[in-house]
């Protein structure tokens, strides 16, 4: 007795068909949750930084771009 095989590769295209749209929706509906969630957090005034935070040449900075020069 012969097995049908053509049947059985259907199935498991299928199924493979069937876990990646099922993975599709998961990460559609995992991203419209997020966008609600995030909603009412954007409607807030933004906070500024104080004053001496961010990017600074400081004197050991200086010293790395001085070697670093061809």
């Amino acid at each position: 007795m012969m097995r049908d095989l053509s049947k059985r590769k259907t199935d498991r295209r299928k199924f493979l068909r069937d876990l990646a749209a099922a993975g599709g929706l998961v990460a559609v509906a995992g991203s419209a949750d997020a966008a609600a969630a995030s909603a009412p957090a954007a409607s807030q005034p933004k906070a500024e930084k104080p004053a001496g935070y961010g990017y600074r040449v400081t004197p050991h900075v200086a010293k790395y771009y001085d070697k670093a020069r061809i």
